[in-house]
C-alpha cells in the first residue's frame, strides 16, 4: 500500500526567484508603519499644546529714550573762581559762555551761599574732581598734608556730606594730583548743594587747584531720566 501523499504549497512548486510574497507579511509592515506615522502625530500634537500653555520667556526691556523735556534738564556743571587751598566754601562760576559751565533754568545758584538749588526733585547723578599741582620745589611740597573737596546736601536745615574726594600730598607725591569721584542721590525740589575744601586747619601755601586747562576742577549734576516721574516733596 502506498502512503498518502501530503499537499504541497502551489507557491513551493514555482521557481525560487518568482515566488510571490506572502500577503501577510505585506500588511504587517504596512500596519506598523501606520502606526509609526500615528503616533509621531499624537506626539508632534501633544508637543505643539503644550508650547502653546507654556509661559512666553520676559523680554528684555530696552531703555526708555530721554524725551525733549529731560534733555533740557539735562544738569549744571561749573567751575571754581579760585584756585587757593584752605578751609572754605568754593565759590563757582555759573554764567553760560564760560568754558566747561553747563548751567539751566531747573537750577538756581545763590551768589551769597554759594550753594546750587535744585528745582526739580528727583535721582540726580552727582560728581566732581578735585585737581591740586605743586607750586614750588620739590621740597617745599614734601611735607605731609591732606585736602578734602566735600559736597553736601542741604535740605530743610539739615546737612549731610553725600560725596568726597581726598587727595593725600607728601615727598611721594607727584607734583600734580587730581582724582574724580561721583555717587547717585535722590534730591528734592528746594534741595540744595554746597562743596567744602577741607584742610584740616592747616595752611597748604605751596599747592594750590590746578587751573593749567581750566578744566581740570569742576563740579555738577545731572538728573537721570528715570527719575522723571519722581513726585517733588
Amino acid at each position: 500500500m502506498t502512503a498518502p501523499q501530503r499537499s504541497q504549497d502551489p507557491e513551493s512548486l514555482l521557481p525560487a526567484g518568482s515566488r510571490r510574497a506572502c500577503p501577510c507579511r505585506s500588511l504587517d509592515w504596512c500596519l506598523l508603519l501606520g502606526l509609526c506615522a500615528l503616533g509621531a502625530a499624537l506626539l508632534a500634537l501633544a508637543l505643539f499644546s503644550a508650547w502653546r500653555v507654556l509661559p512666553r520667556p520676559l523680554e528684555t526691556p530696552e531703555p526708555p529714550l530721554a524725551s525733549p523735556r529731560m534733555r533740557k534738564e539735562a544738569g549744571a556743571q561749573m567751575m571754581p573762581t579760585s584756585a587757593v587751598i584752605k578751609d572754605r566754601v568754593m565759590e563757582f562760576d555759573h554764567l553760560q559762555g564760560i568754558d566747561g559751565v553747563v548751567f539751566n533754568s531747573h537750577f538756581n545758584y545763590h551768589d551769597i551761599s554759594h550753594a546750587l538749588e535744585v528745582k526739580v526733585g528727583g535721582l540726580y547723578f552727582i560728581y566732581a574732581q578735585l585737581a591740586v599741582k605743586c607750586i614750588g620745589d620739590k621740597l617745599s611740597c614734601s611735607k605731609p598734608q591732606t585736602v578734602k573737596l566735600i559736597i553736601y546736601q542741604l535740605s530743610r536745615d539739615t546737612r549731610s556730606p553725600v560725596l568726597t574726594i581726598s587727595l593725600h600730598l607728601s615727598s611721594n607725591s607727584e607734583e600734580t594730583m587730581s582724582k574724580f569721584s561721583a555717587v547717585l542721590r535722590p534730591l528734592k525740589k528746594g534741595d540744595s548743594l554746597c562743596v567744602k575744601m577741607d584742610t584740616n586747619n592747616t595752611d597748604i601755601e605751596n599747592w594750590q587747584l590746578d587751573q593749567t586747562d581750566k578744566k581740570d576742577n569742576f563740579f555738577g549734576l545731572f538728573k537721570l531720566p528715570s527719575s522723571a516721574e519722581s513726585a517733588d516733596q
